[in-house]
């Protein structure tokens, strides 16, 4: 009966670390998007694509906030 319980806990051990590397590999993706807008930009010579400084911008906020909804999201349901 104890090993039910064990692997269990496993399991949700192993689940409690997806969510924690998954919302931690989102913000990881929000910093080196927002990294490459600033290296994209006006900001470093020689290599300017105001474009692609937009969308990159763009989609490092967006990751941001996608972190910072799911983390929240997870605490309001008590999901520790």
């Amino acid at each position: 009966m104890s090993t039910g319980q064990s692997s269990g806990g496993n399991a949700v051990s192993v689940l409690l670390a997806v969510r924690q590397s998954f919302l931690a590999f989102v913000t990881a993706i929000g910093v080196v998007c927002c990294l490459l807008a600033v290296f994209l930009s006006e900001y470093v010579p020689l290599v300017t694509n105001g474009v692609l400084a937009g969308m990159f911008a763009i989609w490092g906020v967006s990751a941001f906030l996608y972190a910072i909804l799911g983390h929240l999201g997870l605490r309001l349901i008590n999901y520790h």
